[in-house]
């Protein structure tokens, strides 16, 4: 199953476009919030999970994101490590447009967290 996360800009000369969960209600994801750096609304709408199962790898990841963000690292470790046991793995565009799956991502930004707390 291939699934998108992000949305590309219409306009190359326009204002970025925040970006949009794909496949997932909006705000599921909390994307908007991440790419303004308001963690406490993108907690909020990370933990509200509407629409987004608990153990969805995509919802753990950016939860992950907002721990490591808010300083906590030790959440964020355990945050990308659930998504790392997820029996289901898909397909994600990153913010730079990168296609990659959400194993590989939770795989990265542990390894991350890793190399910073040594």
């Amino acid at each position: 199953m291939s699934l998108a996360l992000i949305a590309i800009p219409a306009a190359a000369h326009s204002q970025p476009a925040p970006r949009v969960e794909t496949g997932y209600e909006v705000g599921a994801l909390g994307l908007a919030a991440i790419d303004r750096g308001d963690w406490t609304a993108a907690e909020r709408q990370l933990g509200a999970m509407r629409g987004v199962s608990a153990d969805d790898p995509a919802r753990l990841i950016n939860l992950g994101r907002v721990y490591a963000a808010t300083g906590r690292p030790e959440l964020a470790a355990e945050s990308w490590r659930q998504a790392l046991r997820s029996r289901h793995h898909y397909e994600v565009t990153l913010g730079d447009g990168t296609v990659t799956t959400t194993d590989k991502v939770a795989r990265a930004a542990l390894a991350q967290v890793s190399f910073v707390s040594r």
